[in-house]
């Protein structure tokens, strides 16, 4: 791989150098990517001051925890990391070990996550300020779901969402994709980008780009789509100003119960006639939810003009219930929607004040 005039590695560059990048574990390969050095025979150092602006040193990858073990070990991906690319163990707080062994135990004894039981968990911290982390969850090299736990305005340890199957949100394949088509339009090139995985309330998962010429771009890490720019400099936090964050919930004693379906996987915007005013429905709670499912089983959840910090709209088209021994007959509530084959469960609370939801018509 050649530099351009200027002495740097062009965003193209970096774009095809991104190729050869896991999809399992975006973060190392962000920092460390063996095995990228290998199918490109690009030295590990170009790698991580062209993707992350940040040295092999200082780098560090995810923590890994192995099934059966209770142990932590750095996790690599495919390849020999050790040659010109230290990587350094990273702690991950009790805290969130135990939410995410607890809930996976909980969620595991379910039909639809039952291969979640023992499966490899991988922690990766998302930014800002490292108060969310994504937890993977691996079996035979694949990714087969995922959580996101975050800490609430207390300070403990929250579910944010999880899904279930293949496509989950940070993704390497869909950031790589994204930057080859961005990098003739957004950056110039003698560009080098730093990429960092965030994850916001209510429901926002993406990649912060800066280029070393002080742009900045924000790229949705579920569908790769470039999102609005009100998200980097956060002036769309604005319009969630009815939004009341969920309150505290103890997960090491919550139980998942069965996953309810009221209907087959749809897509929102193949019938745009939920968009009527007459369709609108008066969704207040997870009674009014469940009941509501009963008689119209495919329901839109749109928050209109920042749809994009919920991956909305959303189409919802069952929940899952979790239910505390300390407040039974008040179930936590988290609505089912898909996409590409990921079923994603997220908080009704985080949706009931932020948009409204519709009626999609058999």
């Amino acid at each position: 791989m050649k530099k351009n005039n200027s002495g740097h590695y062009s965003v193209g560059m970096i774009a095809v150098a991104l190729i050869g990048l896991s999809a399992i574990c975006p973060f190392a390969s962000i920092h460390a990517a063996p095995s990228a050095t290998e199918s490109n025979h690009v030295s590990s150092e170009f790698l991580y001051k062209a993707s992350s602006q940040v040295s092999p040193v200082e780098s560090t990858s995810p923590v890994q925890k192995r099934a059966g073990t209770g142990s932590i070990s750095p996790s690599l991906p495919s390849g020999d990391a050790s040659a010109g690319s230290p990587i350094q163990e990273q702690g991950v707080p009790s805290d969130v070990k135990r939410t995410a062994d607890d809930t996976i135990q909980s969620l595991s004894s379910q039909p639809p996550f039952a291969q979640w039981k023992d499966a490899e968990l991988s922690y990766h911290p998302l930014g800002p300020g490292t108060h969310s982390w994504l937890v993977q969850v691996n079996r035979a090299g694949e990714s087969i779901g995922y959580l996101i736990i975050g800490t609430d305005t207390n300070g403990v340890y929250q579910l944010n969402e999880y899904g279930n199957g293949p496509g989950g949100p940070y993704s390497m394949d869909v950031l790589r994709q994204s930057l080859k088509s961005l990098a003739e339009t957004e950056f110039s090139s003698s560009d080098k980008l730093q990429i960092t995985p965030m994850y916001e309330e209510p429901l926002l998962a993406y990649w912060l780009v800066r280029s070393s010429t002080g742009s900045e771009l924000c790229i949705d890490a579920v569908t790769g789509d470039p999102l609005p720019i009100e998200v980097a400099d956060g002036s769309w936090k604005h319009k969630l100003h009815n939004h009341t964050p969920p309150s505290t919930v103890n997960f090491s004693q919550t139980k998942a119960q069965s996953v309810t379906f009221s209907a087959d996987p749809f897509d929102p915007y193949d019938d745009l006639g939920w968009l009527q005013s007459k369709q609108k429905l008066a969704i207040h709670n997870a009674n009014q939810l469940i009941d509501t499912l009963r008689i119209s089983p495919r329901i839109i959840f749109s928050a209109t003009s920042i749809n994009f910090a919920f991956g909305g709209p959303l189409s919802i088209n069952g929940y899952q219930s979790w239910i505390s021994p300390d407040d039974p007959s008040h179930p936590i509530l988290y609505a089912l929607t898909h996409h590409n084959g990921l079923a994603r469960f997220v908080p009704l609370k985080q949706l009931l004040s932020a948009g409204e939801f519709y009626r999609l018509d058999s």
